[in-house]
């Protein structure tokens, strides 16, 4: 070991200086390295909160969108029962005018009630179902 001893001595002062730089640069890299990883996780955590929300806001609009469809499908059904209710109405008009062309032709106080003048809205509701 004494060789060794020797064999440094002439540059001890510039291994010490090399390995103090070191040292330092390896302290340094180690503070750089702990910070950035301490922004990572500052930005990890923030992103895990953002899709935290947007996850319940999600949750929310497809309840809301499972609500619009059902409301669609109801409208849709409302209309359909309309569009029956319509032509079972207008089915019926036709069939009472029919009704009351075959009373005027075949009974004389219809056909003389009708001659004669009748109040405006009765007239109206009448020629309506003509």
């Amino acid at each position: 070991m004494k060789w060794l001893s020797n064999l440094i001595a002439p540059i001890k002062s510039e291994l010490l200086a090399m390995v103090g730089v070191v040292a330092i640069c390896g302290i340094g890299a180690t503070i750089a390295g702990y910070l950035h990883i301490q922004r990572q996780n500052a930005q990890i955590e923030t992103l895990d909160t953002r899709i935290g929300d947007l996850v319940i806001a999600n949750k929310g609009w497809a309840a809301r969108a499972t609500e619009q469809d059902r409301l669609r499908a109801l409208e849709q059904k409302n209309v359909l029962l309309l569009q029956d209710k319509l032509a079972l109405i207008e089915q019926q008009g036709v069939a009472s005018a029919a009704q009351l062309k075959q009373l005027e032709k075949t009974n004389a106080e219809v056909r003389e009630l009708m001659a004669r003048r009748l109040p405006p809205e009765l007239r109206r509701m009448l020629e309506q179902q003509k």
